[in-house]
């Protein structure tokens, strides 16, 4: 379906003709259900499965992750050009056959990763394969996915009404991925037995919530495929000299790099420093979801209706760079009380981030298309994929030589070991101080970002003349 001329999207009530319809919402934000759970459960699990139940050295697991996320920075803007070629198939558009294919081949590749055999003769190369795999199956899902808000209307404020639906739902995948994930982990045996089975529990969760918006999506509005004039190359150097796009990419690369160190570092951190078991892993994800739930509807909307993105994009990224901060603070047997509410402080500035941040994607997509008649999506998609997977690549090699450097040491199937001084000042460094410095820089950047609304107002007007 041809996309319908592009609406006033101001600040005033959104024309019937860019609403989109709760159902296609719902289903395009269950989505990031799928999405959240691997996302999560990797970020914070997948580092310390490696090292401290597999038994690897901690720089070799640091380069094998980086490895596979530089891989990825490679597959995302080809997957996301190949999305904006494809010629729709029985009306599911350009988008969704990806998306079918990627629901089943996330959940293969993250059962894979999770059930390292025991005694391989050569675990290296089985890890990387997986990591392989799963790094290629998840961009066949997300860069198409993350490609649909741009088709799907034309209001500035309905776009945020959109992403708020992914970001209640990434919350939710954070709930089980991060709070869940490792007390499910201890009661099914711990260990690698422990592990392996979540691995067979969270993948196929995930693998049904991106079936389930594939099925959701079916009849979203879609974009015509686009006769394309240029080549592969002058699209990506296009790309690159959207400014607008390269502003938003680097505050994400600072911001999705500070909250990644933060993820990978807290297992680190609740068994080596406040001394706890991993289940309490389960009250950081309670405080840090049900922050983002609460805030995002009753805060961070309306605030950015009030006073625009941007202000409040900068109020959410000083907030949570003051709150990284804190964890200097905590030490052994800090109250479960007390580490909540941290997390839903933190919880509730990174929501912040995370909406707002987001909505500004297909604001870009549709300045792009004012500015050049085309339409692009999978390509901003797919290079925003890279710069999230850039920042997700550099986070566990940047904690693992960190880690190393300040004499980290390893166990085999989670056994406690008595860490030095310096390694726990390592592990402090990583939590607290380095997101704060990535979040300080992400506000100064954001200074000079300037595509509003009036701005894109403007464009609207003068491509309808």
């Amino acid at each position: 379906m041809t996309a319908p001329p592009t609406s006033g999207g101001g600040a005033g009530p959104v024309a019937a003709s860019t609403l989109v319809p709760f159902r296609i919402r719902l289903g395009w934000g269950i989505g990031s259900l799928g999405l959240g759970i691997l996302f999560n459960s990797y970020a914070l699990m997948l580092l310390f499965y490696l090292t401290d139940v597999v038994g690897m050295k901690v720089q070799v697991a640091g380069m094998l992750l980086t490895i596979a996320k530089l891989y990825n920075v490679v597959c995302d803007v080809p997957i996301g050009m190949l999305s904006d070629r494809t010629r729709p198939f029985r009306g599911w558009g350009r988008r969704r056959p990806w998306m079918l294919a990627g629901s089943f081949l996330c959940a293969a590749a993250f059962i894979a990763m999770f059930n390292v055999p025991q005694g391989a003769g050569n675990a290296t190369a089985y890890v990387l394969g997986s990591l392989l795999f799963y790094a290629t199956a998840y961009s066949m899902f997300n860069v198409p996915y993350m490609a649909m808000p741009g088709e799907m209307s034309d209001s500035y404020h309905e776009r945020t009404a959109i992403m708020s639906f992914r970001v209640v739902f990434i919350q939710v995948g954070y709930l089980i991925g991060v709070g869940l994930a490792p007390r499910l982990t201890r009661m099914l045996g711990g260990g690698m037995a422990g592990y392996g089975r979540v691995g067979w529990i969270l993948g196929i969760a995930a693998g049904l919530a991106l079936l389930a918006s594939f099925f959701g999506t079916a009849s979203a509005r879609a974009t015509t495929r686009h006769a394309t004039r240029y080549t592969a190359r002058e699209q990506l150097m296009s790309v690159i000299g959207n400014r607008p796009f390269l502003l938003l990419s680097l505050f994400k690369l600072l911001t999705l790099f500070s909250a990644a160190t933060v993820t990978a570092t807290l297992l680190y951190f609740v068994k080596n420093i406040l001394r706890y078991d991993p289940g309490i892993m389960l009250w950081y994800s309670i405080g840090h979801a049900g922050a983002a739930l609460l805030s995002v509807p009753l805060f961070w909307v309306p605030l950015s209706n009030r006073i625009g993105k941007h202000r409040a994009l900068m109020v959410a990224t000083l907030g949570f760079m003051l709150t990284s901060l804190s964890w200097l603070l905590a030490g052994p047997g800090e109250g479960e009380l007390v580490f909540t509410l941290r997390a839903f402080v933190l919880g509730t500035f990174a929501a912040g981030k995370l909406l707002l941040g987001m909505t500004l994607l297909p604001d870009i997509m549709e300045y792009d298309s004012l500015r050049t008649g085309m339409r692009r999506e999978g390509v901003f998609s797919g290079a925003y994929s890279l710069v999230e997977k850039s920042a997700f690549a550099l986070s566990p090699l940047v904690l693992a030589l960190i880690l190393g450097m300040f004499g980290y040491t390893e166990s085999a199937n989670n056994v406690y070991v008595e860490q030095s001084g310096d390694a726990l000042f390592g592990i402090y460094l990583n939590i607290a101080i380095v997101p704060a410095i990535c979040n300080a820089l992400a506000a100064i950047v954001l200074l000079r970002y300037d595509l509003t609304e009036a701005r894109l107002q403007e464009l609207r007007a003068a491509a309808s003349r």
